[in-house]
């Protein structure tokens, strides 16, 4: 995937999952997040992001402690 480069005035909006700040449109198209564009504009993230540090809902919900979470 190429970085596309940031538009002009473009917001910077904190990323959870990555922890720095990313441009609005990569936000757009994470696939943790799911609000409109002024929902991530106020950076509430619990109104725009399903991404829980320690929890990555893309392991299905694995027990941290489960074999297949341990193995990767």
């Amino acid at each position: 995937m190429t970085e596309q480069p940031k538009l002009p005035d473009e917001p910077s909006i904190h990323c959870r999952r990555l922890e720095r700040r990313l441009p609005l449109h990569e936000h757009a198209t994470c696939p943790y997040c799911f609000g409109d564009v002024q929902e991530i504009c106020t950076a509430e993230h619990q109104r725009f992001c399903d991404y829980q540090p320690g929890k990555d809902p893309i392991q299905f919900g694995f027990p941290p402690d489960s074999s297949r979470h341990q193995q990767g």
